[in-house]
C-alpha cells in the first residue's frame, strides 16, 4: 500500500465515522424522547389511577417502570457506542496528519527523557519532535510504559527481534482490530496509582479470611429478613421482627466498620477501570491470530475477560455501601459488607496470581499494536535482516523517519571488517543527522519495526552514543566531566567483550585541539581490540590518518560542503575519502563576524 492509499484509507474512515456518530447521535435523540415519554406516561397512569379509583391505571403505571429503565439501558449503551466511534474518527484524523509529519500535538513522552541513558537522549527517542511522540499510539499508561521501555531497552537477543518482527507483521494489517482496541482503551479512566492500590489489596489481608462465620451469619440474616418481608405481607403485625434484626445486624457490624472502611479505601471506585480492561481484553479474545504468541496471548484473554468484568461488577456492588441510605439499608437487614467481602476475597483466592498478568498482556498487546500501526504506515521502510554473527553491515537509502520524504536525503554506506568509521565534514554537512539516523534506525529495528532504509543488514550488538552529553548544575558537573563519565561508560562495556555499536560526535569537545586529537586517538585505538563497530564524527582531519595506519580496521567517510559565488551549499550525502572543505571561516567573513 502507497502513502496515496494511505491517505485515502484514513480519509474514508474519517467519512464513515462521521456519518455513524451522525446515526448514533439521531437515535440517542429518540431514545431520549422516548424515555421521558414513558416517565411522563407513568405519572400520568398514576394521576389516572388516583382520579378513576382504577388499579388497572396504575397497574399500567408499574409496567413503564421496567420500560424506562430498559430505554435507559439502551440509551447509555448508544451513548457509550458513539463515545467510542469519535474516538475511532479523532484516531484516523490523527494518522492522517501523521503521514504528513504533523504530530507535535501528541503526548512527547518526556517523562521518560534521561539524559544519562545510553542511547535515548542522543537520539531524541523522547520528548517534542521525538520518535516517542511519532510513533506512539498506546492508550493505556502500562502500554505506554512498555513502548518506552521498548525504545530504550535493548531486546537481548536475535531471536527475541526476529519474534517481535513476526508480531507486527501479523498484527499491522488488522486495522479494524488495532484501531477498535485502541479506541476503547482511549475511554478507560485510569490514574497511575491504580495499579499499585490494585496491587496492594490483592496482597492485603482480608479479616473475612480469620472469621468465615460471619458470611454464614450474613446468609441466615438475609434469608430472615426475606421470610419476614414476605410474612408481614400477609400480616403486619410480623414487621416488628425488622427492627429486632436491624439493631441485631448493627451491634455485630459495629466491631468490624472501620477495618471495612479500609478495606474499601483500596480498592474503592476501581470497577470502571477494570470494566475498561475486560472491555479491552474481550477485543483481544474476539480475535483469531497467526502468531503463536499472539494466539497464546488470545487464550488468556479469553478467560480473564470473564473474571476481570466479575471483579468490576462485585467492585461496583460493593461501592454501593459509599451510599449512606443503602449503606444503611442493605447492612442493617442483609449485612453487605459481611457478603461482599466474602466473595471478593474468594474472588481473590481464585485469581490473585492472573489479574496483574490479564492487565500486563492488555498492556503488552497495546504497545504492539502502536508498533504494527508505524510498520502499516511505512510501507516504504524496509524490514532489516539481524544475524547473530555478521561480520559486514550494509545499509542502502539509510534516512531519519522523522524527517518528511521529500526533504530526506538517504545514503548508502558498507562496512566490512572494519571497525571504526571516521566521517569528516564541516559544521551542517550532515554528520550529527546520519549518526543520529544510524541510531535511530537501530532501535527501530530492536523494536522489529521497519526502518527507514531500502537495505538495513547487520549483526546483533549493543547501542551506547555521546553525542549531546548534559552538564549539570544540580550535581556540580561540567559538560567535559560529563562526556568524560560517557566515555567511561562505554569503555566499560566495550571491555567486558559484548558486541557494541558505538555512536560518537566530536569527542573530547571541551579541552584544547592537542589534548583532544591525542584523546580522540587513544579512544579510536582502544576499540580496535573489542568487537565493536565505532562510528566517529569529528571535524578534525588529521584523524583521517588512521585509516593508513590501521588498514582494514579504520575506514574514512566524509560529508562535503560546497562554496560557489560566495554562496555555501551541501548535498548530504556521505562519500568514502577524507572530506576537503571546511566552511567556518567563510561564514565568519560572511556575516562580517572577521575581515
Amino acid at each position: 500500500m502507497s502513502r496515496e492509499q494511505l491517505h485515502t484509507t484514513y480519509s474514508e474512515r474519517i467519512k464513515h465515522f462521521a456519518e455513524a456518530i451522525r446515526q448514533q447521535t439521531g437515535k440517542i435523540n429518540l431514545l431520549s424522547l422516548a424515555r421521558l415519554a414513558a416517565l411522563v406516561a407513568s405519572v400520568w397512569l398514576v394521576v389516572l389511577g388516583v382520579k378513576h379509583h382504577s388499579l388497572l391505571f396504575y397497574f399500567l403505571s408499574a409496567g413503564m417502570v421496567p420500560l424506562f429503565l430498559v430505554l435507559v439501558s439502551i440509551y447509555n449503551r448508544h451513548k457509550e457506542q458513539r463515545e467510542l466511534l469519535r474516538q475511532l474518527k479523532s484516531l484516523n484524523q490523527t494518522e492522517l496528519s501523521c503521514l504528513d509529519h504533523d504530530y507535535h500535538s501528541l503526548p512527547d513522552g518526556s517523562e521518560y527523557a534521561d539524559t544519562a541513558h545510553p542511547w535515548s537522549h542522543d537520539l531524541d527517542l523522547f520528548g517534542t519532535g521525538s520518535l516517542f511522540q511519532y510513533l506512539n499510539r498506546t492508550s493505556t499508561l502500562k502500554g505506554e510504559n512498555l513502548l518506552a521501555g521498548m525504545l530504550s531497552k535493548e531486546p537481548g537477543s536475535v531471536a527475541y527481534i526476529h519474534q517481535r518482527q513476526e508480531i507486527i507483521a501479523d498484527l499491522k494489517e488488522r486495522i479494524e482490530f488495532r484501531q477498535q482496541l485502541t479506541a476503547q482503551g482511549c475511554l478507560v479512566e485510569e490514574k497511575a496509582e491504580d495499579y499499585g492500590d490494585i496491587a496492594q489489596w490483592l496482597n492485603s489481608s482480608a479479616y473475612i479470611r480469620k472469621h468465615r462465620w460471619l458470611f454464614f451469619l450474613a446468609l441466615l440474616v438475609s434469608a430472615l429478613t426475606v421470610t419476614t418481608i414476605i410474612w408481614g405481607s400477609f400480616n403486619a403485625s410480623m414487621f416488628w421482627f425488622l427492627i429486632v434484626l436491624l439493631v441485631f445486624n448493627l451491634t455485630i457490624l459495629s466491631p468490624f466498620l472501620m477495618r471495612t472502611n479500609r478495606y474499601q479505601v483500596l480498592i474503592s471506585k476501581k470497577h470502571q477501570l477494570l470494566e475498561g480492561y475486560a472491555q479491552l481484553l474481550k477485543i483481544i479474545a474476539a480475535q483469531s491470530f497467526d502468531h503463536p504468541e499472539l494466539t497464546s496471548r488470545c487464550l488468556q484473554a479469553q478467560k480473564g475477560m470473564k473474571e476481570v468484568r466479575q471483579l468490576s461488577r462485585l467492585l461496583n456492588a460493593f461501592d454501593q455501601r459509599l451510599s449512606m441510605l443503602l449503606g444503611f439499608l442493605f447492612n442493617g437487614f442483609f449485612l453487605f459488607d459481611f457478603i461482599m467481602m466474602y466473595l471478593l476475597e474468594r474472588w481473590k483466592e481464585l485469581n490473585q496470581q492472573q489479574i496483574l498478568e490479564w492487565i500486563e498482556l492488555t498492556s503488552w498487546i497495546d504497545a504492539m499494536v502502536s508498533l504494527s500501526g508505524f510498520a502499516w504506515n511505512h510501507p516504504d521502510f524496509a524490514l532489516p535482516r539481524v544475524s547473530a554473527e555478521e561480520p559486514t553491515m550494509e545499509c542502502s537509502g539509510l534516512g531519519h523517519p522523522l524527517i518528511p520524504g521529500e526533504k530526506r536525503v538517504s545514503n548508502d554506506i558498507s562496512i566490512a571488517g572494519e571497525k571504526v568509521v571516521v566521517i569528516t565534514g564541516a559544521n551542517m554537512a550532515g554528520k550529527s543527522t546520519f549518526l543520529r539516523s544510524l541510531g535511530v534506525n537501530m532501535v527501530l529495528a530492536y523494536t522489529g519495526c521497519p526502518v527507514c532504509a531500502q537495505k538495513f543488514n547487520f549483526g546483533y550488538m549493543g547501542l551506547y552514543s555521546s553525542m549531546r552529553t548534559a552538564d549539570s548544575l544540580k550535581d556540580e558537573e561540567s559538560y567535559f566531566l560529563a562526556e568524560i563519565k560517557k566515555l567511561q561508560l562505554i569503555v566499560q562495556n566495550m571491555e567486558s567483550g559484548k558486541p557494541l555499536m558505538i555512536l560518537l560526535d566530536e569527542v573530547l569537545k571541551g579541552t584544547n585541539t592537542t589534548d583532544k586529537k591525542r584523546g580522540s586517538v587513544g579512544l579510536i585505538q582502544k576499540t580496535l581490540k573489542y568487537p565493536v563497530r565505532c562510528f566517529i564524527a569529528t571535524h578534525d582531519l588529521s584523524l583521517g590518518e588512521l585509516e593508513a595506519a590501521h588498514s582494514g580496521e579504520v575506514v574514512n567517510y566524509c560529508f562535503e560542503s560546497y562554496i560557489k559565488d560566495m554562496e555555501l551549499s551541501f548535498d548530504y550525502t556521505i562519500r568514502k575519502g577524507i572530506a576537503t572543505n571546511m566552511n567556518a571561516s567563510f561564514l565568519m567573513k560572511k556575516m562580517g563576524i572577521v575581515d
